[in-house]
Protein backbone atom coordinates (compact mmCIF):
# COMPACT_ATOMS: atom_id res chain seq x y z
CA UNK A 1 0.00 0.00 0.00
CA UNK A 2 1.73 3.16 -1.00
CA UNK A 3 1.76 6.21 1.00
CA UNK A 4 -1.06 8.11 -0.06
CA UNK A 5 -3.26 5.52 0.50
CA UNK A 6 -2.32 4.77 4.34
CA UNK A 7 -2.56 8.95 4.80
CA UNK A 8 -5.77 8.93 3.11
CA UNK A 9 -6.93 5.63 5.60
CA UNK A 10 -5.27 7.35 8.79
CA UNK A 11 -7.14 10.12 8.32
CA UNK A 12 -10.58 8.60 7.53
CA UNK A 13 -10.46 6.38 10.66
CA UNK A 14 -9.12 9.63 12.44
CA UNK A 15 -12.02 11.58 11.42
CA UNK A 16 -14.82 8.63 11.72
CA UNK A 17 -13.53 8.22 15.81
CA UNK A 18 -13.20 12.08 16.49
CA UNK A 19 -16.66 12.96 15.10
CA UNK A 20 -17.98 9.61 17.03
CA UNK A 21 -16.27 11.10 20.51
CA UNK A 22 -17.53 14.72 19.84
CA UNK A 23 -20.98 13.22 19.16
CA UNK A 24 -20.83 11.34 22.47
CA UNK A 25 -19.68 14.33 24.10
CA UNK A 26 -23.04 15.77 23.19
CA UNK A 27 -20.45 19.30 22.66
CA UNK A 28 -21.16 21.04 19.56
CA UNK A 29 -17.85 21.64 16.95
CA UNK A 30 -17.34 25.01 18.64
CA UNK A 31 -17.54 23.65 22.15
CA UNK A 32 -15.31 20.80 21.43
CA UNK A 33 -12.61 22.77 19.48
CA UNK A 34 -13.05 25.41 22.56
CA UNK A 35 -12.17 22.86 25.05
CA UNK A 36 -9.49 21.61 23.28
CA UNK A 37 -7.74 25.08 22.85
CA UNK A 38 -7.62 24.77 19.28
CA UNK A 39 -9.76 26.85 16.34
CA UNK A 40 -12.66 25.69 14.91
CA UNK A 41 -11.40 25.42 10.98
CA UNK A 42 -8.69 23.11 12.81
CA UNK A 43 -11.00 20.81 14.48
CA UNK A 44 -13.48 21.30 11.19
CA UNK A 45 -10.73 19.72 9.35
CA UNK A 46 -10.07 16.95 11.90
CA UNK A 47 -13.45 16.06 11.44
CA UNK A 48 -13.65 16.15 7.44
CA UNK A 49 -10.44 14.11 7.18
CA UNK A 50 -8.56 16.34 5.65
CA UNK A 51 -5.82 16.67 7.93
CA UNK A 52 -4.16 14.65 10.91
CA UNK A 53 -3.51 15.81 13.75
CA UNK A 54 0.23 16.61 15.27
CA UNK A 55 1.37 14.38 18.60
CA UNK A 56 0.60 16.83 21.00
CA UNK A 57 -2.58 17.98 19.45
CA UNK A 58 -3.71 13.96 19.76
CA UNK A 59 -2.56 13.97 23.21
CA UNK A 60 -4.58 16.71 24.18
CA UNK A 61 -8.01 14.90 22.51
CA UNK A 62 -6.90 11.98 24.38
CA UNK A 63 -6.58 13.48 27.94
CA UNK A 64 -10.39 15.45 26.93
CA UNK A 65 -12.24 12.20 25.86
CA UNK A 66 -9.91 9.39 27.90
CA UNK A 67 -8.65 7.25 25.15
CA UNK A 68 -5.53 5.66 24.21
CA UNK A 69 -2.66 6.36 21.34
CA UNK A 70 -3.38 3.23 20.32
CA UNK A 71 -7.50 3.13 20.29
CA UNK A 72 -7.33 5.65 17.81
CA UNK A 73 -4.68 2.94 15.61
CA UNK A 74 -6.09 -0.69 16.25
CA UNK A 75 -8.25 -0.43 13.27
CA UNK A 76 -4.74 -0.73 11.08
CA UNK A 77 -4.13 -4.34 11.72
CA UNK A 78 -7.17 -4.21 9.43
CA UNK A 79 -4.88 -2.62 6.63
CA UNK A 80 -2.86 -4.71 4.50
CA UNK A 81 0.41 -4.81 5.27
CA UNK A 82 2.80 -2.18 4.89
CA UNK A 83 6.37 -1.52 4.92
CA UNK A 84 8.90 0.29 6.89
CA UNK A 85 7.70 3.93 8.57
CA UNK A 86 4.49 3.29 9.08
CA UNK A 87 5.33 -0.09 10.58
CA UNK A 88 8.08 1.94 12.64
CA UNK A 89 5.63 4.62 13.47
CA UNK A 90 3.06 2.93 14.71
CA UNK A 91 5.42 1.25 17.49
CA UNK A 92 6.65 4.36 18.16
CA UNK A 93 3.39 5.67 18.81
CA UNK A 94 2.13 2.39 21.27
CA UNK A 95 5.47 2.80 23.27
CA UNK A 96 4.68 6.43 23.35
CA UNK A 97 1.12 5.55 25.25
CA UNK A 98 3.14 2.69 27.15
CA UNK A 99 5.04 5.70 28.61
CA UNK A 100 2.28 7.61 29.57
CA UNK A 101 1.07 4.75 32.09
CA UNK A 102 3.95 5.43 33.87
CA UNK A 103 4.12 7.93 36.79
CA UNK A 104 5.14 11.44 35.60
CA UNK A 105 8.70 11.02 37.23
CA UNK A 106 9.39 7.40 36.41
CA UNK A 107 8.94 8.58 32.71
CA UNK A 108 12.11 10.25 31.85
CA UNK A 109 14.34 7.20 32.66
CA UNK A 110 11.62 5.12 30.72
CA UNK A 111 12.21 7.13 28.09
CA UNK A 112 16.44 7.10 28.04
CA UNK A 113 16.22 3.30 28.20
CA UNK A 114 14.05 3.03 25.20
CA UNK A 115 16.22 5.54 23.27
CA UNK A 116 18.94 3.17 24.41
CA UNK A 117 17.62 -0.20 23.40
CA UNK A 118 16.42 1.49 20.44
CA UNK A 119 20.44 2.43 19.66
CA UNK A 120 21.15 -1.52 20.05
CA UNK A 121 17.98 -2.44 17.55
Amino acid sequence: MDKKTVNASLKKIFSRKLSMLRQNSGQTIEAAADSLDMAVGEYFRFLKGQRLPQLATLLRINQKYAVSLDWWFNELEDLPRTKGRLKQRIFELQALSTLKKFKPEVQPAMLAMLKTLAKKL
